[in-house]
């Protein structure tokens, strides 16, 4: 097989097909990572060192600080945040505390050209050579913020109508930002809303499908119109919610946690031929307390399991979180490299 470059390969994966080459798909790499590895540098000095596949940015928002004895901020959606070192903000405040709060709100615009400032110059840089990759939110992690999650669990039960408009107002400033990412030259958007925990989703399938489903499926129908390929993401067992996440049309499921009853080997033969699985490489123990050996086992075992026929791309069972070790990105790369051929390729 010829040799591809980057954008090439993904998009292959993506399509269920064979690429010369296993992808590797890290889209998560903490501050304290990229510092280790290239000292000053930034997130695009790391895929240039690694040749990584794609390029990852999360939309950017402005903070404005509430409280500098707690080092409190507030984001462009009036949640009040606790800003850490690489880590994501932590909700500490809540700006819907009624309806009429819902009423008031103002969203942030979605074409604020410091939004994508970082997909902008990435999309530059890589000139189509690798995707560049949009990681949003898209119809469950905003919503609970601005209620905070009891409020929001509540609501869903109690108050329904309440919760679908404020799911519907944060579903179409993400449709706004999809727009704006496609015609700014994006390539693939990620949805990182977590449904679920290590024991399982944070609610029933029923209601998921219910209140979360028609969200999402707007968003990945607006994103494959606009000629955009769409990777879910969702920490966590995603028992029951597997079938109705794929049922909105997603091109690829990111990045299936290594829990007990949640195995690569378990997807890539129930959903294999319907879906580009990401991920796996498990980023708990073997990237934070392992070593190269373990490494190179793992990600074997990963391609193993889940490259097959094509469909499949590597990458951490969730991120290189600060607590991961910086040089295990390059021994999970040089594996890749070594045992990253698909079964059955030439």
């Amino acid at each position: 097989m010829s040799a591809m470059n980057s954008r090439q390969r993904v998009y292959a994966a993506l399509e269920l097909e064979v690429p010369d080459r296993v992808p590797v798909f890290e889209c998560s790499l903490a501050s304290n990572i990229i510092e280790a590895l290239v000292p000053g540098g930034t997130l695009e000095d790391v895929v240039d060192l690694y040749d990584l596949d794609v390029v990852c940015h999360r939309e950017a928002y402005r903070y404005r600080l509430v409280d500098e004895s707690r080092q409190f901020f507030s984001d462009e959606w009036g949640i009040v945040v606790r800003l850490e070192e690489n880590v994501m903000p932590t909700p500490v405040g809540y700006p819907i505390r009624v309806e009429a709060d819902l009423d008031a709100l103002v969203p942030p615009d979605p074409a604020d050209p410091m939004r994508l400032a970082n997909h902008r110059a990435a999309i530059a840089r890589y000139a189509g050579a690798k995707p560049v990759v949009l990681g949003m939110t898209d119809a469950f992690s905003i919503p609970w913020k601005l209620r905070g999650m009891e409020n929001f669990a509540v609501d869903l039960i109690e108050s329904p109508e309440f919760a679908r408009r404020l799911i519907a107002t944060v579903v179409d400033y993400n449709r706004r930002l999809i727009e704006h990412a496609a015609g700014i030259g994006v390539d693939i958007v990620r949805f990182t809303d977590d449904y679920a925990a290590k024991t399982g989703p944070l609610m029933s399938p029923d209601m998921w499908i219910e209140f979360f489903q028609p969200g999402l499926r707007e968003l990945v129908e607006v994103a494959h119109g606009l000629g955009l390929k769409v990777v879910k993401h969702s920490c966590g067992n995603l028992r029951g919610l597997v079938e109705p996440i794929l049922d909105t049309g997603v091109d690829a499921l990111h990045p299936i946690q290594p829990f007990p009853g949640q195995s690569l080997a378990s997807f890539k033969e129930r959903y294999g031929r319907r879906v580009c699985l990401i991920g796996n490489v498990d980023c708990i123990d073997v990237l934070t307390s392992g070593n190269r050996e373990a490494v190179f086992a793992d990600v074997r075992r990963c391609i193993d399991e889940g490259a097959g026929d094509g469909g499949y791309m590597l990458a951490s069972s969730n991120a290189f979180h600060s607590g991961t070790r910086p040089e295990l990105l390059e021994a999970m790369v040089e594996a890749a490299g070594q045992f990253g051929r698909y079964r059955g390729a030439a």
